[in-house]
């Protein structure tokens, strides 16, 4: 068995050569091998193939590269399209076998079949951006990047030509093998030809020029408030490592080109020093932090800003507004996760979301009171990636005078109390008349409370669900409906019970206006929860003030859930 095992896989191998032979028979391979070191670490290597026939019939709808298979864990994120029309995309088959070990393959699919025989040519290009490629030497300040020194083919090709660009604040020291040094920061290597299933793998020995940043981003969230008097803030959360041998005491971010009022500080609410620097459509804004962070340490900065809303908010009619940006402006460093949520002002609702990259459509929408909130969550954030997004929402253009109208009738209400108790003061004391109360009554009410109590818990279960993704958005608005629905009818019920037993003597009278100060402190402190809670995702406050705060909160709630069990307790009590 195992000799048959050995055979068939020996068999598989070299089936799997010959198609590639029988496929590239006719067709020769020229590849352009770019590796491109950021300042930050990141490192982007582009190769750019070029097929011509070398037979009378050459077409194809496939081709496949790859690179030693060490250097799998090390990819970030993966392009390709056609050289000569960069818009059009091509899908790429990941994880692919070239037909021998020890090799990882991608494969470009162009979507049609290229007949060699009636163009001269067919260039296509694979972008795959690689992180920690880059380490830092624990005893000088030297750099050391490992990588591949030219792609890995299934065919021969006739040329591979592998240019190596370091940034301008890297000076070469040595490489491994030796490459031609053609200017100050840009090394070459030409093998004519190329073998096929070439696994070659080379290093590059480098010294910062001042500052070289090797910084890894763990997460970022940005949080983009629109309100409700055409206001658009923004503020960001960085969780930022150095992954460099030397201390810094400097980060930076890209912000949009239009940010104004820009504000930076720590976790500990200390303000930052910023510098502005405009970089292309961006500005890079640097962070000076007060404490210099050292290698594998962590830092988390908070940076706040605006942008102007009428060049990002286009009306559309009465009620009917959009809101056009892009997500994030990328920076060549390793983003793992950015999360991005969208508040709405109060009143508002979203319509429609829109952009060519699916992955951008939001993972969940909570619905608040008066307000909606989107989030969209993506990992390992590329400067090649489409992170333009357009959301329509609507509005009604009375809803900002809704807070002023509400303090207005308050107000006016208490005013109308306040002069009422004044003139009963002056009228002489009625006795109220106790009406009697059934034992059936006491019953209903205390059974309708406990079941108010088990449905408010089931929509709570319900929303933890849907933000977590455990069910379908459809599923969760029909059983929203129906929780709300149930609830309206309790609600309903326990108020006309409450009447009832209010009037039935002081003592009933006391315990209801006992529940109701339990309820009302029970709802504001579950609005400080999630005020809470909001804060730190924002970054606003430490976890030992988060953890702080929120045990005050939960005090509290204990406190009121256990005035209201006291007197329903009382109620059985009764009843029985």
């Amino acid at each position: 068995m195992l000799a048959l095992f050995l055979m068939s896989t020996t068999a598989l191998f070299t089936a799997n050569q010959a198609v590639y032979a029988q496929d590239s028979a006719s067709i020769d391979a020229k590849v352009d091998h770019q590796v491109i070191v950021h300042d930050g670490g990141l490192v982007t290597i582009k190769d750019t193939v070029t097929l011509t026939k070398t037979g009378e019939q050459a077409s194809l709808q496939s081709f496949t590269l790859g690179f030693p298979f060490k250097y799998k864990a090390n990819v970030y994120y993966a392009l390709a399209y056609e050289s000569q029309n960069p818009k059009r995309k091509l899908a790429l088959d990941l994880d692919v076998g070239l037909g021998t070990p020890g090799l990882y393959g991608v494969r470009a699919n162009f979507g049609r079949e290229i007949n060699l025989s009636q163009i001269e040519s067919y260039s296509f290009t694979v972008i795959l951006e690689y992180s920690d490629l880059i380490t830092a030497s624990p005893s000088d300040e030297t750099l050391k990047l490992d990588f591949p020194v030219y792609p890995s083919l299934a065919q021969e090709a006739s040329m591979s030509n592998t240019t190596i660009f370091l940034p301008p604040n890297a000076n070469f020291t040595s490489s491994d093998p030796l490459l031609n040094q053609t200017t100050s920061q840009t090394l070459n290597a030409l093998k004519q030809p190329l073998a096929a299933f070439t696994s070659e793998t080379g290093t590059i020995t480098f010294t910062p020029i001042g500052s070289f940043d090797l910084l890894e981003v763990n997460e970022v969230k940005r949080n983009l408030v629109l309100d409700e008097w055409n206001e658009l803030f923004v503020s960001d959360f960085f969780t930022t490592t150095n992954k460099g041998a030397k201390e810094t005491s400097t980060l930076w971010t890209l912000l949009p080109s239009e940010a104004y009022d820009v504000y930076a500080k720590d976790e500990l609410g200390n303000q930052l020093t910023l510098s502005k620097q405009d970089v292309n459509d961006a500005i890079k804004a640097t962070l000076t932090l007060k404490t210099a962070i050292k290698q594998n340490e962590t830092a988390r900065v908070f940076v706040e800003f605006k942008l102007p809303w009428k060049e990002y908010i286009s009306e559309n009619g009465w009620n009917d507004l959009n809101l056009n940006l892009k997500l994030f402006d990328p920076m060549n460093l390793t983003m793992k996760k950015l999360t991005v949520t969208v508040d709405l002002p109060e009143g508002a609702r979203f319509a429609d979301f829109q952009s060519s990259n699916t992955a951008l459509l939001p993972s969940i929408v909570q619905t608040g009171v008066y307000k909606e909130t989107s989030m969209i969550e993506l990992s390992n954030v590329s400067c090649f990636q489409d992170l333009d997004l357009a959301v329509r929402y609507r509005h009604t253009v009375f809803w900002s005078s809704f807070r002023p109208t509400l303090w207005t009738g308050a107000l006016v209400a208490a005013t109308g109390v306040i002069a009422l108790l004044w003139q009963m003061g002056r009228a002489p004391a009625v006795v109220p008349t106790a009406l009697p109360i059934r034992p059936d009554e006491l019953k209903n009410y205390v059974r309708t409370y406990e079941e108010e109590r088990k449905i408010l818990q089931q929509r709570e279960s319900l929303e933890v669900e849907a933000r977590k993704g455990r069910i379908p958005r459809r599923l969760y608005r029909v059983r929203s409906r129906t929780v709300e629905s149930r609830l309206s009818v309790l609600s309903r019920d326990l108020a006309s019970l409450r009447e009832r037993i209010r009037v039935a003597g002081p003592r009933y009278a006391e315990m209801m206006r006992q529940i109701e100060v339990a309820e009302t402190e029970l709802q504001g402190v579950e609005a400080d929860i999630r005020r809470t809670e909001a804060r730190y995702r924002r970054g606003e406050i430490s976890a030992a003030a988060y953890r702080k705060l929120l045990e005050d909160s939960y005090r509290r709630r204990d406190r009121a859930k256990t005035s209201i069990d006291g007197v329903l307790l009382r109620l059985r009590e009764e009843i029985s």
